[in-house]
């Protein structure tokens, strides 16, 4: 009794990874880090999602949080070098005009 099954194995989806890590840290270290690390956890859950696999849970949560975290830190990138180019700009100009004039 030979009998020849046409078994074929389920697909090997690789674990969810631990993005909700990534997530948190993009959101704590909001400007470079956070770029990084939100870039991270984005890249991550999206090669987890082409293999196949769906995010549930912490990792869904992860992922969600490390789009904000990206998007935040490249804001916050933005208007922090916005901010540093006005101060220097406001420096440029009160030296060019001899300084401050504290005389009342």
């Amino acid at each position: 009794m030979n009998q020849d099954y046409n078994y074929q194995a389920p697909a090997q989806v690789q674990p969810q990874p631990n993005l909700l890590v990534f997530g948190i840290l993009s959101l704590v270290f909001e400007m470079i880090l956070g770029i990084i690390f939100g870039a991270i956890g984005v890249k991550k859950g999206k090669e987890y999602v082409a293999q196949g696999g769906v995010l549930t849970g912490a990792s869904k949560v992860g992922y969600i949080l490390s789009r904000v975290g990206l998007i935040l830190g490249i804001v916050t990138t933005v208007v922090v070098a916005i901010y540093v180019i006005i101060l220097i700009a406001a420096g440029v100009g009160i030296a060019a005009n001899g300084g401050f004039d504290f005389d009342f």
